[in-house]
């Protein structure tokens, strides 16, 4: 694989981005009154303004609790909820930040490498700006969030039944409380399943391509596979492939986008009438009024 000019002086740049504070990370394209925040989202929604993955990837490295636990306040500074001043909220997240820098995964958890281990716990990071870090996370699309950013990885279960009871209580015990909880089965042996990728060659292909993407790029590039997998006869725009749930994690469309082209996961669509056929009323609208 060959770089060209501009992709090493991206690199360059990513790499200086990277390595400097949170706010130099995010750019000039935040909201005005919160720069890490999008600014096509309404701030209350603390959707972050780009992928802060490759950011949070280094902070991790360094065990950087402070920086974790700032981005995290940054992230959830407009609806931060109520009843705490500034600074206890700032305490409340650099505890967050603590609780999953330093929660012993690796007694339930044996990763392919040190990377998988990394990118699980900035994947937590991201989740933890909406979601806290409980048990909660399992009851939305957080799940679903989480195997597609680490779809390169591979996981061993340490002890299955273990973490199959610790489940199982978790949900006995909500259910006293809640109603919804009763309706959750009980898992019971045999459910939990090994997480290693096959490895047959297309598949590693495709894994490898993922791999060099950051977390939420990444996710937004399963997205659109998923899509492709079931009807590679229907063109889409890689920008309606991209499902709330990625977007919500912080995303740059425009650079995920031309992230995912440049990894060799999808090709251009030349069937113009087939493309123009997937396209909503929403859709052709939309573009006749940008023409």
């Amino acid at each position: 694989m060959t770089l060209s000019a501009l992709d090493v002086d991206s690199a360059l740049i990513l790499s200086d981005r990277v390595s400097g504070d949170l706010l130099a990370y995010a750019g000039s394209e935040g909201h005005p009154d919160f720069p890490c925040l999008s600014s096509t989202h309404n701030p209350s929604s603390c959707v972050p303004a780009t992928d802060f993955s490759p950011w949070l990837s280094e902070r991790v490295r360094l065990h950087d609790v402070a920086a974790v636990g700032d981005f995290l306040w940054r992230i959830r500074q407009p609806n931060p909820g109520v009843g705490e001043s500034e600074e206890q909220l700032r305490a409340r997240y650099q505890g967050l930040a603590r609780a999953i820098l330093d929660a012993p995964i690796e007694r339930t958890l044996r990763p392919a490498d040190a990377l998988a281990m990394r990118e699980l716990r900035v994947a937590l990071i991201l989740l933890a700006a909406h979601e806290g870090f409980t048990g909660f996370i399992m009851t939305g699309d957080a799940p679903e969030f989480v195997a597609s950013a680490l779809a390169p990885h591979g996981f061993e279960l340490v002890d299955p039944a273990a973490l199959m009871a610790t489940r199982n209580a978790f949900v006995m015990r909500m259910a006293e409380e809640m109603s919804y909880w009763s309706t959750w089965p009980a898992l019971q042996g045999g459910t939990l399943r090994s997480m290693t990728p096959p490895r047959t060659s297309e598949l590693q292909t495709v894994l490898g391509r993922l791999r060099n993407l950051p977390l939420v790029v990444r996710a937004h590039a399963v997205d659109a596979l998923q899509h492709f997998s079931a009807d590679v006869t229907a063109p889409r725009t890689l920008a309606s492939l991209c499902r709330y749930e990625v977007r919500k994690r912080g995303l740059d469309l425009t650079e995920s986008i031309r992230l995912i082209q440049g990894s060799g996961l999808v090709v251009p669509a030349t069937d113009a009438t087939a493309w123009l056929s997937g396209w909503t009323r929403r859709d052709l609208l939309g573009f006749l009024t940008q023409c």
